[in-house]
């Protein structure tokens, strides 16, 4: 077999597993019981997907390879965190947190 086929055959391959990895579940999904512990486990999957996505960016800063705390990012996501809790309402929250945050980097520039 040529390189070329041998190519394109593990192309093909590769997108079909991971095609499979991603769909199978969506496919399955309340054709199959589940079993109520992973109901319970499954319900703070988006939680715990959200807070790994956005803790690490509202706590620190990432410039030339080393990390230092971000005291304006820390208040914006604190005061977006209180906003989201006490309204519930997407728009809000990003509209306060954002304020918050240029807010919170003006008054810390004009500090130091």
């Amino acid at each position: 077999m040529s390189p070329v086929v041998q190519f394109w055959l593990l192309i093909i391959v590769l997108a079909v597993g991971t095609w499979s990895m991603r769909s199978w579940p969506i496919i399955l999904h309340g054709r199959v019981p589940h079993p109520p512990w992973l109901e319970r486990v499954l319900r703070h999957v988006p939680v715990a997907a959200l807070t790994a996505l956005v803790v690490p960016g509202a706590l620190y800063l990432h410039e030339r390879s080393t990390y230092s705390f971000a005291p304006a990012r820390t208040i914006a996501a604190v005061i977006a965190l209180v906003v989201a809790w006490r309204t519930k309402n997407t728009l809000a929250t990003l509209a306060v947190g954002m304020a918050a945050l240029w807010v919170a980097q003006w008054a810390l520039g004009a500090l130091g």
